[in-house]
């Protein structure tokens, strides 16, 4: 009986210890592991507590700001591994600290709806079209896969793509393009989900072959590497020791670039001369160094004699575009994820263009709803 009462007595003290420090411990609005946003603590209102949106959101805000949180997620995505449920996760642990994806689903009901939605808009416009679609890592990296894995259908939703497109878009086949390289384990990032520079520089020069222009040769950037880059991979898995990447700006120093930032919920936009947003990397997301990360619009001006382009894109065209300025005097950059006040239709007879590229990472084309919003 008597341990019996010095077990309760240490477990209570326990429950106690871990709700004082609850209370006590400060309370972050930003998890730099998992690289999103906390939830706030719940607001109190009668209607919110009979709803059940109170209690909701309580669990939320208590989920994210329990004592030990980010050690019991590494831990837990730790046992995970042990237990050989690395195929049943949303990341897998690869060879050599790869962190992949999980494949993509071979549902293509909304990869339908977008690429009608792509096509139909090329057509409306009557503008030279050419649509990067990025194949996901584990597609392409397949020496660094784990044993056991699902098979990844990006050919077979690629080749749908190309079904889909109409005769005024052009479809460069990336998969085909970035495999063939020698150095594939360059071409995307181990701990996120992104290409590198380098994987981008592969889909600059297929983008070039396809608009007809002359890519730049590789020897003109001055190539600067930042250490200590943990990506979106990384932060989905909770393995927290693996080990980080490193990130690539290639700059041409010839060039000289102006570039604006707009968001639907400022007042005024911010301008910087220069490709790089330098200042992000002496944050614990580094990836906003390349275009101050997820904007709805952002405009590029080089004051060269080349003409204008309209890019319409997901995050895979951030790295991109520094070799797109080497052939325009104009590129507008357009994510409908945040791009809400107009349609791209409207917003094109208000900023003409000569050509149009839409780049996105095939998880996007083939889940992102917002492409309804072009017209």
């Amino acid at each position: 009986m008597k341990r019996h009462k010095i077990f309760l007595l240490v477990f209570a003290a326990l429950l106690a210890a871990v709700q004082v420090g609850f209370w006590c411990s400060p309370k972050a609005a930003f998890s730099p592991l998992e690289k999103r946003v906390l939830a706030d603590a719940p607001q109190f209102s009668l209607s919110r507590l009979i709803s059940g949106r109170w209690m909701e959101q309580a669990e939320d805000y208590l989920t994210d700001h329990f004592l030990g949180r980010a050690a019991l997620v590494g831990a837990d995505a730790s046992l995970r591994q042990a237990v050989g449920l690395n195929a049943a996760g949303e990341i897998y642990r690869g060879r050599d600290g790869w962190l992949i994806p999980a494949p993509l689903s071979e549902d293509t009901t909304i990869l339908d709806k977008n690429m009608r939605a792509i096509t139909s808009f090329a057509q409306q416009t009557g503008l030279p079209a050419v649509l990067l679609a990025v194949p996901s890592t584990g597609a392409v990296e397949t020496d660094f896969l784990p044993a056991l894995h699902d098979s990844y259908p990006d050919a077979a939703l690629l080749a749908r793509v190309r079904e889909l497109a109409c005769d005024g878009v052009q479809t460069p086949d990336l998969l085909a393009n970035l495999t063939a390289r020698d150095d594939r384990s360059a071409l995307y990032y181990r701990t996120d989900h992104h290409w590198t520079t380098a994987g981008a520089f592969t889909g600059y020069q297929a983008y070039c072959a396809a608009a007809g222009l002359e890519p730049v040769d590789a020897a003109r950037f001055t190539v600067e590497t930042v250490d200590g880059f943990y990506g979106t991979s990384y932060a989905k898995s909770g393995l927290w020791r693996t080990p980080a990447d490193t990130l690539a700006l290639w700059e041409d120093p010839a060039l000289r670039a102006k570039v604006t930032v707009w968001d639907d919920n400022k007042p005024a936009p911010t301008a910087q001369d220069g490709l790089f947003f330098r200042a992000h990397l002496a944050e614990d997301d580094k990836y906003p160094v390349f275009l101050d990360g997820n904007h709805g619009r952002v405009r590029i001006e080089t004051g060269s004699s080349g003409g204008r382009l309209l890019v319409v894109r997901d995050s895979f065209a951030h790295c991109l575009a520094p070799f797109l300025a080497e052939h325009y005097s104009q590129i507008d950059l357009i994510d409908l994820r945040y791009f809400k006040k107009q349609t791209v239709s409207d917003y094109l007879a208000e900023n003409p263009a000569d050509a149009v590229l839409f780049c996105y990472g095939l998880d996007s084309l083939a889940t992102d709803k917002a492409l309804a919003q072009l017209q």
